[in-house]
Parts: structure tokens; sequence; C-alpha cells
């Protein structure tokens, strides 16, 4: 069943815990995805990034992520992730998106808030829930990631007057905050910056999200979770355990069948997922 992205996040705010949202690019991962949330009676977010569009087009895979989230039998939102434009976000709305996500993380405060309450006045007009980013997530550089730079300087980090001033003058529903994490496969697992995130929950009343997730600690998924992170991306891990699977498969047989391959991306997909379903203990919530 098709939920709102705001009420998924409400819901893992007030119980603390977050939902997943997986970065699907093929059929096959929509599967996986669903048959995880399925299975473990978790909420889940589908998602598609627009730097995915190349080789994941949106207006070929919305169909899929919508009709898959219909006749799912756990809550599914369908979520646009790091909408580059007003344009992208529109795009997706018309494509059915039920949430979007609008990156002006780039550009300086003041644009960023005039971009993103843009993006906010126009999907409110069709019941569409709005994610932006305040701080810079980077990117770990190993071609996997979605972002720029690093975050090995404070100065990434959100900040936590800014970061008031940005919710109420945008009008959003939820925040992603840059506390240390980065896009992409991490070298080293990344020291979050858990202090900020108490400082931005306390003083804002709103869902926040984590992006990069891929790497980072139990410990840190953990604290993360308990103080306010409501939502968590994770693509690189599925990336990764996809071409891990493949990889094993195609060194154990001489003559690989591609109807096999499918059916083991679509598991490989299943099994990353779920590992981080239990992961938010977002599972056994519906």
């Amino acid at each position: 069943m098709i939920i709102s992205f705001k009420e998924a996040l409400q819901d893992a705010y007030r119980n603390k815990y977050a939902v997943g949202a997986f970065n699907c690019l093929s059929l096959e991962n929509v599967m996986g995805a669903i048959q995880a949330a399925e299975e473990l009676r978790s909420p889940i977010i589908l998602q598609l990034a627009e730097v995915q569009f190349p080789y994941s087009p949106i207006a070929l895979m919305a169909p899929i992520f919508i009709e898959s989230a219909k006749k799912a039998t756990v809550p599914v939102a369908v979520h646009l992730d790091h909408g580059q434009s007003f344009e992208t976000c529109a795009k997706a709305i018309r494509l059915g998106f039920n949430s979007v996500m609008i990156d002006g993380s780039g550009l300086p405060l003041e644009e960023n808030i005039r971009v993103s309450s843009a993006v906010v006045r126009m999907a409110k007009a069709f019941d569409v829930d709005v994610e932006a980013e305040l701080g810079k997530v980077g990117d770990t550089g190993s071609g996997e990631g979605e972002g720029t730079g690093n975050a090995s300087t404070a100065d990434v980090f959100t900040d936590v007057e800014e970061s008031a001033r940005f919710i109420r003058q945008t009008g959003i529903d939820a925040l992603a905050i840059a506390i240390g994490n980065l896009h992409g496969k991490y070298i080293a697992t990344p020291r979050l910056n858990i202090q900020r995130l108490i400082e931005i929950k306390d003083r804002n009343n709103i869902p926040l999200v984590l992006h990069g997730g891929s790497g980072t600690s139990e410990e840190d998924f953990k604290a993360c979770i308990h103080n306010g992170i409501s939502k968590i991306n994770v693509a690189t891990a599925i990336q990764l355990g996809i071409a891990e699977e493949m990889q094993a498969y195609l060194g154990t047989i001489s003559k690989p069948s591609y109807i096999e391959m499918k059916y083991k991306m679509v598991e490989a997909t299943k099994q990353v997922v779920m590992k981080h379903i239990l992961l938010f203990e977002s599972n056994n919530r519906v």
C-alpha cells in the first residue's frame, strides 16, 4: 500500500526508529526490497536519485515503483532522491512520486531557502511531501556516491541555528543533515557527530534524514535513530551486495543462466535490505 512520506517519517520519529530508503535501479532491486519489507513487516521507501536517471530513467522506473508500492502488503512511499532542480521535482510529481527531495545544499543559504521554498509551494499543491538538505554531505570518492567533496572539516556540518531558520522559512517535511556522513563506499568507518545531531533535534521538531548510510557503524546507526534520524538512505550497499553475488555465481558455473542471475539479484537485494531494516529497528512496525 502506498503511504505518504510524511506519515511514515512521523511515526518513525515518534517511536524512535528509522525507515530505510533504498535506491532501486532495476526491477530486481524493487522486487527484493519489497520482499524484504513484507517478510519483516516494515515500512519502506523506494527512491531514485537524479544522478541515476541515465541508467535508470525515471519515466520507466516510476510505474514500477508505483505499482509495486500499491500491491505491497506493507506501507511504501515513492520518493525522488537528490532532485537537483525545481523542474526535476515537478517531473517526479507528474510521474506520481508522492514525495521529492530538492537538494540545494551546494547553494548559499539564501538561495537554498529560495529554491526549497519554491519546491514546497509547488509540491503542496499536489499533496506531495518535501525533503531538503542543509550542510554538505560529501562523497567518499569511490565512484559509488551521489555527492561531492568530503566531510573532514566541521564547516560542512549542518549549523543548528541555520537549521531552525531553514525549516521555518521553507516549510519542509524532513531535513537531511550533515554530521560527518558521506555518500559512497567508505574506506574507513566514519565517525558521526552525534552531539551535533542531538543539538539539531532539540532545536527542531521535525524528522531528520541521514544520507550516506552504507558503511556506518552499528553503534552510530543506533545513536542516530534514537536521536531524531527517521529516514536513512541506502544505495551503495545494495550495489555491492549484487556485485558480490554475481561474482560468486559466475566464478562457480561454466554456463551461467540469465534468469538465474535475475533471481540472484532479487535475493541479494532482499538480503541487504533485510539487514538494514533490522538495523534501523523498523521491523514489525506494521
